[in-house]
């Protein structure tokens, strides 16, 4: 952002973490809210009178080029494993980059950030495509997320991305997830990678990790021990991943203590798999996420 232009008053510069990655706090009259630089990622969001909507990791490493677990990290151009090369970065290299910040500005109890990211010596190195990526957070009594990806190069490209959302839960055995019924889903615990279908809501049992295909861009996670229930809609976004690495997994995440995964969840939304994007040269499409807390 330029610095001439001075932030708006609900937004404070703040390190995270001593290894020198910068973010913002953001308090507002109806929410407060934490945004990391690098990846663009909202970190952390309540609106005011509401729970937690988002699941930081009390370990997160906030080191330069370093994933941070928790909050919503953006993979793109790709999800999972580099679909051609396994020394790539899992997940593509948007959340590990540091993004722009192009403008603050707050309109009401709205708080809207708009940053940028595009294609660079580095990026190229990764993937061959030139590109600008544009995030708009709004944040209020909501929160909503909008990304924008151009191609601002002379061919095609395809891309893969997902917002991993991490949500907080009092119980991960008393989990429901509602809206993916009757939905087709890759379990990426197979040794097959075998396809499935949703019988009834989804409940968490175990180690899970799920790749929903052409769903219909919302769902709602109820935390019934918790007594919150999150709205989760992206009408823009056809793939619905849903994630838990349970205890075994865990044990070998440093980032995450031995008992995180009975607190969290990740439900993503976006386009990976057989819901992949093309885009023309010159041409570009927008993904929207609502986030909302009903109690």
């Amino acid at each position: 952002m330029d610095a001439a232009r001075p932030l708006p008053d609900a937004i404070s510069e703040v390190a995270l973490g001593t290894a020198g990655l910068r973010g913002w706090k953001i308090t507002t009259p109806v929410c407060r809210a934490l945004v990391s630089e690098q990846g663009a990622q909202l970190l952390e969001f309540q609106a005011l009178g509401r729970k937690p909507l988002l699941w930081l990791s009390p370990r997160a490493r906030f080191q330069p080029g370093k994933a941070i677990r928790g909050g919503i990290p953006l993979c793109f151009p790709w999800f999972g494993p580099h679909p051609g090369d396994d020394g790539k970065p899992a997940h593509g290299f948007a959340r590990t980059r540091n993004w722009t910040l192009l403008q603050a500005t707050v309109t009401g109890d709205l708080l809207q950030l708009e940053f940028r990211l595009q294609a660079d010596a580095g990026t190229r190195a990764l993937w061959p495509h030139d590109f600008i990526a544009t995030l708009v957070m709004t944040l209020g009594r909501t929160a909503s997320l909008q990304l924008h990806v151009e191609n601002t190069g002379t061919d095609d490209f395809r891309f893969g991305f997902a917002l991993h959302s991490y949500f907080p839960v009092a119980d991960i055995r008393r989990v429901r997830l509602d809206g993916l019924e009757g939905i087709e889903y890759i379990d990426q615990l197979h040794p097959a990678r075998a396809r499935f279908r949703q019988d009834g809501p989804l409940h968490f049992t175990g180690e899970t990790d799920r790749i929903y295909l052409h769903t219909p861009g919302e769902c709602c996670l109820a935390d019934e021990a918790g007594g919150q229930a999150i709205r989760i809609c992206s009408p823009d976004c056809r793939s619905i991943v849903a994630w838990n690495p349970w205890q075994e997994k865990t044990a070998r995440l440093a980032d995450m203590a031995p008992e995180a995964w009975q607190g969290m969840v990740c439900v993503e939304s976006g386009n990976v798999e057989d819901d992949q994007v093309s885009l023309p040269a010159g041409a570009s499409k927008v993904f929207s996420l609502l986030l909302e807390s009903e109690a």
